[in-house]
């Protein structure tokens, strides 16, 4: 396999996963990039997780029910063990486009349950996930679907179900509509006392409703469905599967044929996925990497390159500086991408959750002082799993290789600075400014 084919599964596996680590990259050359996209499409069967050290705290196994904080260590190490990263991936995509915040829903057991239920539906039909997301404990907490009654409904859902989840801000409805489709969706239960949710047919609006033009007595999942059957729809959806991918504007051309493969297939998004994950804007352009990872990513793909099991709760606080805590997105609107997740704060908060994976692995005096600065960058590149550099980048570490141990040849001097310039150089992989893109 050529070194650009080589670098287009990467690519892959930094948007469409987590980083892809040598031994991935070996692997996958037999079959090229087109074997490459039809793994990512086709999960083996099995355990969703690699083998491997569970995450602990403090030496620990978690527990995200119970603790503050290890429900985020437990997503960023199933991100670090996944064995189908496109699975893994979507799961964190659909999080953000369905975004529930664990900040008003107050039960970590309702959010672990929405993670399964939106992995469970990743790739299959979006009509099915909608729908899933609708019956959601979670979400109808978070939206305040749980107690909207036929006196008093509540329209929270209506309103960002079109608005975010399935045709875009005022694209195809209109304030009436939200209000009807708020009528519809009244019914459901909490019982606080019992802490058990239900629906109640008496407090649900059974009368006469006029929503996206249509005329019925419509209950809660046919709202869903009269949202998804809109001709809106669909261009929104597929628009919103593109943008996770990449961020150049898609071609004419290319939505077309992926609103073509989404209605035809009832919904289906492995084959929007396939005709993306296929296309130069998401592949190609090697030299120039124009997608910021988000932070869990970052996180995640650093861990998976240096084969650092995961361990301890700093990595829930880190990821809430650097701007992105599963769980707890900022808003029903989610994240922001792309540039936004970039800032002198989330920056310097990556540099520290780089220096937090390389400063104990490189001990004083285990690098010895004949140590040639092309070994060191070499050792450094194989530590880090080979990521990829730009030359500017990698002139810059070839002359600091060279001279952070210029003239240091005093013993005291080799037990030092030589392990140091390996630090050095693995966290400049780790954190410079090409690690932060794809």
């Amino acid at each position: 396999m050529s070194a650009a084919a080589r670098r287009r599964i990467a690519r892959l596996w930094w948007r469409a996963g987590f980083g892809a680590r040598p031994r991935d990259l070996d692997r996958l050359e037999r079959g090229g990039v087109e074997g490459a996209v039809g793994e990512l499409l086709g999960p083996a069967r099995g355990a969703p997780l690699e083998r491997g050290p569970a995450p602990t705290v403090d030496g620990r196994p978690l527990d995200p029910v119970n603790e503050w904080g290890h429900d985020v260590v437990w997503w960023l190490d199933r991100a670090v063990r996944a064995r189908h990263p496109l699975v893994e991936r979507m799961t964190l995509n659909w999080h953000d486009h369905f975004a529930t915040s664990n900040e008003k829903v107050g039960d970590v057991a309702l959010m672990m349950r929405q993670y399964h239920t939106i992995r469970r539906h990743a790739l299959g039909r979006f009509r099915d996930l909608a729908r899933a997301m609708l019956a959601d404990h979670a979400m109808q907490r978070w939206l305040d679907l749980a107690g909207s009654t036929r006196r008093s409904p509540n329209e929270n859902f209506a309103r960002e179900l079109f608005e975010l989840f399935t045709l875009g801000a005022g694209n195809g409805y209109t304030e009436r509509d939200v209000r009807e489709a708020a009528r519809a969706l009244t019914g459901f239960t909490y019982d606080w006392d019992r802490e058990r949710f239900g629906f109640d047919p008496e407090e649900h609006d059974a009368g006469t409703k006029t929503i996206l033009g249509r005329r019925g007595r419509f209950a809660p999942r046919d709202v869903v469905d009269l949202a998804i059957d809109h001709p809106a729809h669909a261009p929104y959806l597929c628009g919103r599967i593109w943008a996770y991918l990449t961020p150049r504007p898609c071609p004419p051309g290319v939505m077309r044929r992926m609103v073509r493969a989404y209605r035809g297939s009832g919904t289906a998004v492995r084959p929007v996925l396939e005709i993306a994950l296929r296309h130069h804007a998401v592949s190609g352009d090697l030299d120039e990497p124009d997608q910021v990872k988000p932070p869990l990513v970052y996180l995640a793909g650093m861990h998976r390159l240096t084969g650092t099991p995961v361990r301890g709760l700093h990595w829930s606080w880190i990821l809430g500086q650097m701007g992105q805590r599963p769980f707890y997105p900022p808003s029903v609107a989610g994240w922001d991408q792309d540039a936004a997740w970039l800032s002198t704060d989330t920056i310097r908060a990556r540099f520290q959750a780089a220096a937090a994976l390389v400063e104990d692995v490189v001990a004083e005096g285990s690098v010895p002082g004949g140590q040639s600065a092309a070994r060191a960058l070499a050792e450094a590149f194989r530590a880090t799993g080979e990521p990829w550099v730009s030359p500017r980048t990698r002139r810059a570490l070839e002359r600091h290789a060279r001279r952070s141990v210029a003239g240091r040849d005093e013993r005291w001097e080799v037990r030092h600075y030589y392990p140091e310039r390996q630090r050095v150089l693995r966290h400049l992989l780790l954190a410079g400014p090409d690690a932060q893109v794809s």
